[in-house]
């Protein structure tokens, strides 16, 4: 029986597996699937290839039609993503990761927001220049809790539970992710290994200590953690403006989250 995922995402999906079964008439999509060949280039050194061999499956444009007819007038895109539990090479099991593309006329890059619909999830974000990591925290995050990946942070996520993690996100739709320079530096500046210890990766220059990070509720940004985040995109699209012009809020995005102590002790 596929477990019931309605209640957190607002939507009638179930998972059976690592795979979502979609009900009530919504529309069914197929996901774009990571394979473990994907991971050669990001993970710890001295890593075996092994794994799931289906890693982790993208939903991508996930919802009723007319809420997608508002997305795409709107420029946002809902997805939502399901990872594996367990371990790939010496790592618990992650999402390759990425970063964004700065925003057409700015220098601020385009931010993005999770939330956890099952299991739990560490978002390790970091900022960087080149290969000097100038910010590095992991937000774990629970069911309903929602993550504002801010503007200028690559980030991966990492499944460091014993069941598959659902999440969605909502972006601005059309730009590139840019994974080059993840893959040029095998991985993110810190891997969690499969005995939930952080290694540091030697290809980077760490200029600050590692945190621990928490999301906050942020209102005026649409997200509570007592609202799906689906149901508040879809009732108040507006709130959501930040996605598409994240350099007219660049303070907001300070409340977003809060720094709860050193990561590595």
């Amino acid at each position: 029986m596929a477990r019931k995922l309605e209640t957190v995402s607002g939507l009638p999906l179930g998972l059976e597996g690592p795979r979502l079964v979609f009900g009530d008439d919504l529309p069914t999509v197929e996901p774009d699937i990571r394979h473990l060949q994907d991971f050669k280039e990001v993970l710890a050194p001295s890593s075996p290839l092994e794994g799931p061999e289906d890693a982790y499956f993208m939903y991508r444009d996930v919802g009723w039609p007319d809420d997608k007819d508002m997305f795409r007038r709107m420029n946002y895109r809902y997805d939502i993503t399901t990872l594996q539990a367990g371990v790939v090479g010496r790592e618990l099991l992650k999402t390759v990761g990425h970063y964004h593309p700065l925003v057409p006329g700015t220098n601020v890059t385009y931010p993005e927001v999770y939330e956890v619909i099952s299991g739990r999830a560490h978002y390790v974000c970091q900022k960087v220049d080149g290969n000097r990591v100038v910010e590095f925290f992991v937000v774990e995050a629970l069911p309903g809790q929602k993550v504002v990946i801010p503007p200028g942070y690559g980030h991966i996520t990492i499944n460091p539970g014993d069941e598959p993690l659902v999440m969605s996100n909502v972006t601005a739709d059309g730009f590139k992710s840019i994974y080059k320079p993840l893959e040029e530096l095998h991985g993110g500046a810190f891997y969690e290994l499969a005995n939930f210890t952080w290694l540091k990766n030697e290809n980077y220059e760490v200029l600050a200590t590692p945190k621990w990070a928490q999301a906050n509720e942020v209102p005026d940004f649409g997200l509570t953690e007592a609202v799906p985040l689906y149901i508040s995109i879809t009732q108040n699209p507006e709130k959501f403006n930040y996605l598409l012009n994240p350099q007219k809020y660049m303070d907001m995005f300070a409340g977003a989250l809060k720094m709860t102590g050193d990561l590595l002790g």
